[in-house]
């Protein structure tokens, strides 16, 4: 707890705190792992994530972004979330930056994130770029996951644009595609003149992502890393906690507010 009031303590004299999230923030709402899923997936589900297996593997393509647009939208953001959300409504945090692509900040409440690997809430069209929400490339009823366990999955009408019949895409980086070009510059950018940054979730792997935390670094901020295991930038940091996120969260929260 002592060191959960000094990390409050510097948290609320910050002028510009940045909170950068990754997969661990949002394995708490119960978000499940699609890289394990049971043994759901026919192959690695890093190679269904291209464009190449939407043109050549349509079906598995499909599913495999089916099952997690589907999954996604059946939960709520946590404690951890709405926490955040709080300390940005009271003036106490700038913007979240994050490699999540499940809008739960935005559920929660944010209102600055920058979504560095873009949405799965929405999908566009190849053809004439409409955008929908992502609900609308899930089929309707619940026999499409068996159908794919039993080898008779095919992708259907939702896969198609309602105006012009193109193909649509989940709006997420897909391996193969640099990032948002707007979303990284306004990151890198934001964490350049943080003089706090607070990693949550992230092992802090995957770049060019994982460039933020040295941004912040380079202007002299401190450095507060909320994850469950080690990672690249442990020696680099002033703080370190290793337990669940949600419930650090809601500590700090209740301890800046507290200090008002």
């Amino acid at each position: 707890m002592r060191q959960l009031i000094a990390v409050a303590d510097c948290w609320r004299q910050a002028r510009r705190v940045i909170a950068f999230t990754g997969a661990g923030m949002s394995t708490e709402s119960g978000l499940p792992d699609f890289r394990s899923a049971r043994g759901l997936w026919k192959q690695r589900p890093e190679s269904l994530a291209t464009m190449e297996a939407l043109v050549g593997q349509p079906d598995e393509f499909y599913f495999f972004y089916q099952w997690r647009i589907a999954k996604l939208w059946s939960i709520q953001p946590h404690a951890g979330h709405q926490a955040l959300a709080e300390l940005q409504k009271a003036g106490y945090l700038s913007q979240v930056v994050t490699q999540n692509v499940d809008g739960l900040h935005q559920r929660a409440g944010c209102r600055e994130v920058l979504e560095l690997h873009g949405t799965l809430r929405t999908v566009s069209c190849l053809n004439c770029q409409a955008v929908y929400d992502s609900r609308t490339l899930v089929p309707e009823g619940s026999e499409w996951e068996r159908a794919y366990q039993e080898g008779t999955y095919r992708h259907g009408q939702e896969c198609r644009c309602p105006k012009c019949q193109g193909l649509l895409r989940p709006d997420v980086v897909l391996f193969g595609e640099p990032l948002p070009s707007q979303a990284w510059q306004s990151a890198i950018a934001a964490c350049s003149q943080a003089d706090l940054l607070i990693v949550i979730g992230s092992s802090l792997l995957v770049a060019p992502a994982s460039y933020c935390p040295q941004a912040a670094l380079d202007n002299r901020a401190k450095l507060l890393i909320i994850n469950q295991d080690s990672t690249s930038y442990d020696q680099q940091a002033d703080w370190i906690v290793r337990e669940a996120a949600g419930q650090v969260l809601v500590k700090l929260r209740n301890l800046i507010l507290a200090m008002q």
